[in-house]
């Protein structure tokens, strides 16, 4: 009660919409992971409503390959170039200032994504979790609980 959740895609670009909305989208592949737009989208949600509590669940299964450049289009590269990890991990850190705590759902085995995500998890004292796809659903409930309740002795440490 009192919660209000924001679900950010990202592809090429990101983009707000509701669960509905992702449930009916067609099957589709947009090549791109644009990890700074949806970052940039959750800072901004974050900083309008000054009084929320940000949680920031990272779904993804690619490393980022794509960023918005300063005229707003989406710049893609495979592997990932230099220019969209820093960004990246620069709009990480944005987020992170806030007071965001972050955990990052690792989809699949790709070891550069693998060690990417741990080691954006461990600059911001974030998480990774590893989820059976069967039970994402269930670890993102879970790992959003244990985020908004300190005190029932989650990773936050109080």
């Amino acid at each position: 009660r009192g919660d209000q959740l924001d679900l950010i895609t990202f592809g090429r670009y990101a983009q707000s919409m509701d669960v509905g909305e992702l449930t009916e989208l067609p099957a589709l592949r947009d090549q791109g992971t644009n990890l700074h737009h949806g970052l940039l989208l959750a800072e901004r949600l974050f900083r309008k409503n000054p009084t929320m509590q940000p949680v920031v669940l990272i779904v993804t299964d690619g490393e980022p390959t794509a960023h918005l450049t300063p005229e707003g289009e989406s710049w893609f590269t495979y592997p990932p170039s230099p220019t969209t990890i820093r960004v990246t991990v620069a709009q990480l850190d944005r987020v992170r200032r806030i007071g965001a705590r972050i955990t990052f759902f690792r989809l699949g085995d790709d070891p550069g994504l693998e060690h990417f995500v741990k080691q954006m998890a461990d600059r911001v004292e974030g998480r990774v979790v590893n989820p059976d796809l069967d039970d994402l659903g269930a670890a993102v409930v879970s790992e959003y609980l244990s985020a908004r309740r300190p005190d029932l002795g989650n990773y936050w440490g109080t």
